[in-house]
């Protein structure tokens, strides 16, 4: 089963992924002693849908745009927003414990996956199946 992470109420709702709680509630004044190894895991993570405009960063006084913010990538296991490395690295946002556990487990390097690996991910957060003519 997929796991979905990142995905706030402050955000807008897509795809029917349940939102998490509040993004205010998850800002530190610090973050983990390894976020830069997290924050590179979250960049690295595959592809799966990819979105058109720009996010505004819901916790920016001036409405800081990130372009894509909404795409999701994955590690095969979870599933996060384009824009959850932004609110990590920015704001030290708190990730669940089961997903760090998931990083640290793989040294902070996603898996490869391949096509079919990625089209289920895909068809199992959003429900549609992109493989069908």
């Amino acid at each position: 089963m997929i796991r979905t992470v990142g995905f706030f109420r402050e955000q807008a709702s897509s795809w029917g992924i349940e939102r998490e709680q509040s993004i205010h509630d998850l800002v530190r004044a610090t973050g983990e002693a390894d976020e830069e190894a997290i924050v590179q895991y979250l960049v690295s993570g595959a592809d799966i849908f990819s979105e058109m405009g720009a996010e505004l960063d819901v916790l920016s006084t001036d409405g800081f745009p990130i372009a894509g913010g909404a795409s999701l990538k994955t590690d095969g296991t979870w599933v996060w927003r384009l824009d959850l490395p932004h609110y990590v690295d920015t704001y030290h946002v708190a990730l669940p414990e089961d997903f760090l556990k998931t990083i640290r487990s793989r040294a902070y390097v996603v898996p490869q996956l391949d096509d079919e690996a990625l089209f289920a991910v895909l068809e199992e957060v959003t429900g549609i199946d992109y493989r069908r003519k």
